[in-house]
């Protein structure tokens, strides 16, 4: 399922966007963090980004401090959820509104790569890795003073596993095993699971699963609330935006006090959250949570200017001027280095698109895609309009995914030299003197489109298609609506040509099968394959289907290795610049750990400096 991000500047401790699926982006820009205990107090943080970039490599978290009670925090999201019932779900503005209510069983600490005990402990692996329990934490509570049990989590599986559940969360929590049906194929199945006691739920897998925790880190749904609308078939209405917020519960830091459509979510601390802090005090410090929903970047940049907004990311084009009103406005902008997130330049290479045969076959010539990827000049790009806070992209995998990031694959650095050359090899080459190259008798001309509303992504293409020109290729550039150039990409005729957009990402490499499957439905160069059409592409699915199942880390790291540099050696997707993550915070919190898988990802913690509670009030 394809929808646009939201910058609210932390991600949620569970797998929502996406459950193992990589999500196509229209706005890229994710936010970061640092390596220590960032607060406004320190002073290696008055200049501001440029002294971040040293910070942002550590693996450890930085330590905690004691916070006092009060205050509020106030980010921006960019869309109106659709339902505050994220299991249902299917678009950003829901998971981020409805997200902030629940947390799951565990969750990734963005610092050190590990996973950690949230509701549930740890999970006990048995069965040679192929069953994992999970206990859930003594004296759980809803924000309604319910308990939470096995119950919920029995419930929640078989809601999601049920075919008239809508959303996105099913297909996330399928493995791929042989199919004996089918020698040689595949097929997707369910996890087995059980519940062993009031605490403690069983998951069985058919094979091992290295990214079986990233499937298995779920937010419990509430039973008691949500189980008659399931079984009476209402579960796709339930809790629609219409539902009184006094009607929801919560397992997260927030209980929702008001929504205004249009306008703003308003949280307030949840009495019975878990979670303490290192002196057995009760968590959030903060007394609200306010999230501002605000349609565009533009708008959300005044609101930080005028002290509506306490936290936002800065496209780098308006970093000048973010910065320069940084000391006014009191606030700090972090530069967290390389986020996760990647543009690229792709091509339709999908035989039955409705585009001209001559093209296809151009389109999937190795040596056009590398030709173009020599021509495109990035560094240039990243300055002019970047401000120089980007950095070239080679491979999917951004260098700020230390854990799987493979430094050593194919580069094409600026070399029109080198691009006019492969193209020659190719026979495309300029016969009437026009200016223009031909291939099998026509002028090569072709169309590159983006999403309208991205300013950025329609800089980079008019700097891209003037590249092209330079080295004979007659281009055009034309942005359209997101949604109607994600419709051409997402099913028949698929009448694009080439494109610019971007993936986010994160650090499991599994995430993106679905975009490089060829079996995928987001395998946009020529997706939904029954059977792969290139060789390079086989091997990808073999190397997906390996590193899913091996579990040693060095040896799965190879894998993965091996998948990037075949993406880098055919291009079927022309990575170009990975946006630095930039932050503005205002400089009013301590116990700031940003990140680049979220500035305020340890919301919990985060307090005000200037309050004075001993206690919540």
């Amino acid at each position: 399922m394809n929808y646009p991000s939201s910058p609210v500047s932390r991600p949620f401790p569970w797998a929502a966007l996406g459950w193992g699926a990589a999500i196509l982006l229209f706005v890229a820009w994710v936010c970061g963090l640092g390596s220590r205990d960032l607060t406004v107090s320190d002073p290696e943080f008055k200049n501001g980004a440029t002294s971040l970039k040293t910070l942002v490599a550590g693996s450890v978290e930085p330590p905690s401090v004691k916070g006092k009670y009060g205050g509020v925090l106030t980010e921006a999201t960019l869309a109106d959820p659709k339902t505050f019932n994220i299991w249902v779900a299917t678009d950003n503005g829901s998971f981020g509104v409805g997200g902030t209510l629940f947390d799951s069983l565990i969750a990734r600490n963005p610092f050190t790569n590990k996973y950690e005990a949230r509701l549930s402990e740890l999970p006990t692996v048995s069965n040679g890795g192929k069953t994992y329990t999970f206990r859930l934490k003594d004296g759980l509570k809803w924000s309604d003073g319910k308990p939470i049990t096995a119950d919920d989590v029995m419930f929640t599986l078989d809601m999601i596993y049920d075919p008239k559940t809508a959303g996105i969360m099913r297909e996330g929590m399928m493995v791929s095993v042989p199919d004996k049906k089918a020698p040689g194929g595949f097929k997707q199945v369910p996890i087995k699971y059980r519940k062993v006691d009031e605490k403690s739920v069983e998951f069985t897998l058919p094979v091992p699963y290295a990214p079986v925790l990233s499937i298995l880190n779920i937010a419990p749904a509430p039973r008691h609330k949500l189980y008659s609308a399931w079984k009476s078939g209402k579960i796709n209405s339930t809790w629609s935006v219409d539902t009184p917020p006094s009607q929801l519960v919560a397992s997260g830091p927030w209980i929702m006090k008001q929504y205004i459509s249009g306008q703003r979510v308003i949280y307030e601390r949840n009495p019975n959250f878990w979670k303490k802090d290192k002196w057995g005090r009760t968590l959030p410090y903060l007394e609200r949570y306010v999230l501002l929903i605000v349609p565009d970047l533009n708008t959300m940049a005044l609101k930080l200017k005028s002290g509506e907004l306490d936290s936002t990311t800065v496209p780098a084009p308006d970093y000048p001027d973010a910065k320069s009103y940084e000391k006014r406005g009191g606030y700090t902008i972090y530069d967290l280095g390389p986020s996760f997130s990647t543009n690229y330049l792709g091509f339709n290479l999908n035989p039955k698109a409705k585009v001209e045969p001559w093209k296809i076959k151009l389109f999937q010539q190795q040596k056009f895609r590398q030709a173009v990827s020599y021509a495109i000049n990035r560094d240039l790009m990243s300055v002019n309009l970047f401000r120089g806070l980007a950095t070239p992209a080679w491979s999917y995998v951004s260098s700020a995914n230390k854990a799987f990031y493979n430094p050593d694959v194919p580069k094409y650095p600026y070399n029109p030299k080198k691009a006019e050359a492969l193209l020659d090899e190719i026979g495309a080459r300029d016969t009437d003197g026009n200016g223009f190259r031909e291939y099998e008798g026509h002028e090569i001309r072709f169309s590159i489109q983006t999403n309208v509303e991205n300013n950025v992504r329609k800089s980079m293409g008019i700097v891209i298609t003037k590249d092209l020109k330079n080295i004979g290729l007659n281009v055009t550039f034309t942005p359209i609506a997101f949604n109607k150039l994600l419709g051409s990409l997402d099913a028949p005729p698929f009448d694009w040509e080439a494109i610019i957009l971007g993936f986010g990402g994160g650090v499991e490499p599994h995430d993106a099968s679905n975009i490089w499957s060829s079996s995928g439905p987001t395998h946009q160069w020529h997706p939904s394959q029954k059977t792969p059409a290139t060789p390079w592409e086989a091997e990808i699915d073999t190397l997906f289907r390996r590193g899913a199942q091996e579990l040693d880390p060095v040896k799965r790291k190879k894998i993965y290795d091996r998948w990037q540099v075949i993406a880098s050696e055919q291009m079927p997707l022309i990575y170009t610049l990975v946006p630095d993550a930039l932050v503005a915070i205002r400089n009013k919190f301590g116990n700031l750990k940003p990140h680049p898988q979220g500035a305020l990802w340890n919301q919990e913690e985060i307090f005000d400096l200037k309050a004075t509670g001993a206690a919540p009030s």
